[in-house]
């Protein structure tokens, strides 16, 4: 009994690893894959793989349910602001960055989720967490300075900035799913999510991208084959699974593994250099998001005992 008990709670962490190379490693296989095909069908591609997955396994376990309508916000929210947005300017961005810079930029998410609920920050930890934004800002800029990425090319600074919103959304996305009282199970809701998802992509694929030439190249098909069955329906459900599973302070924690991950597979798979600025920029936002995810948890605990 107590070992199938220790079994359960050390469960969410060992998914949490498991999503961490998940993520970490599709940096690099996503901007290989993007070497031959256009992003929106890219995209595309990534949801509707990742949407069959997730159908054929409803399918043997117990069928697809409905949303109700308690659900629906959760489902739009996370169908269009994390998925269809995320992946859409992920897509976009990573032709003009570093997979592994892109990955960095992206997993700021806890800095904004902190500056989004800035305004209702109470004791027990406000300070730290303002002192935890600064940090992370500043290293946000380190990042983004001149010495780090070519402030001549539009395309660095649109690739930048266009992760950065993914980051803004994604953060938007969390603090919604953290407040939302599930009537249905992540596993239920990813169809429909996916499906959400789904529609805008492939709309903007048809119009943007009907005209461009896509090769077929073995390692397209295995970046696919990767980003959607891996990367969406397993990493999507194993994200919103872990969220609840976990404290906001332990999800986030096990997060920042994902572009330290990024890091070291690019490195390994693309050859892309780790420079001292990168290094620099990415401890002191990792620092940045510590304090910040440490001065939440004290903030919760000092409102749990009130």
């Amino acid at each position: 009994m107590g070992l199938r008990l220790e079994n359960t709670r050390l469960r969410p962490y060992l998914l949490l690893i498991c999503l961490a190379f998940v993520w970490g490693i599709h940096w690099p296989v996503a901007k290989i894959g993007l070497r031959d095909l256009p992003p929106f069908t890219y995209g595309t591609l990534r949801v509707a793989t990742g949407l069959a997955v997730i159908v054929g396994v409803l399918a043997v376990r117990r069928g697809l349910r409905l949303p109700s309508r308690h659900d629906v916000p959760v489902v739009l929210s996370v169908g269009i602001g994390q998925m269809a947005a995320g992946i859409a300017l992920m897509n976009f961005a990573l032709p003009l960055i570093s997979a592994g810079r892109s990955s960095i930029l992206v997993y700021t998410m806890p800095l904004w989720v902190a500056l989004i609920q800035l305004p209702a920050l109470r004791a027990g930890g406000a300070g730290r967490q303002v002192a935890g934004l600064l940090v992370g800002l500043a290293g946000i800029v380190v990042l983004l300075n001149p010495g780090a990425i070519d402030w001549g090319s539009s395309g660095q600074l649109l690739g930048s900035a266009a992760l950065l919103v993914s980051a803004v959304l994604w953060a938007a996305t969390t603090i919604h799913l953290r407040r939302h009282q599930w009537r249905a199970t992540p596993l239920d809701l990813m169809p429909w999510q996916l499906l959400v998802a789904l529609v805008p992509l492939a709309i903007a694929a048809l119009i943007l991208e009907s005209g461009r030439q896509i090769h077929w190249e073995p390692t397209a098909i295995a970046a696919v084959l990767y980003s959607g069955p891996l990367a969406t329906a397993l990493a999507f459900w194993l994200s919103q699974s872990i969220s609840r599973s976990l404290s906001p302070l332990a999800t986030t924690m096990g997060f920042l593994a994902v572009p330290v991950v990024g890091l070291a597979s690019s490195w390994i798979m693309l050859g892309e250099p780790l420079t001292a600025l990168d290094l620099v920029g990415a401890a002191t936002t990792f620092l940045g998001i510590l304090v910040v995810s440490t001065a939440q948890g004290a903030g919760d605990a000092a409102q749990t005992t009130t």
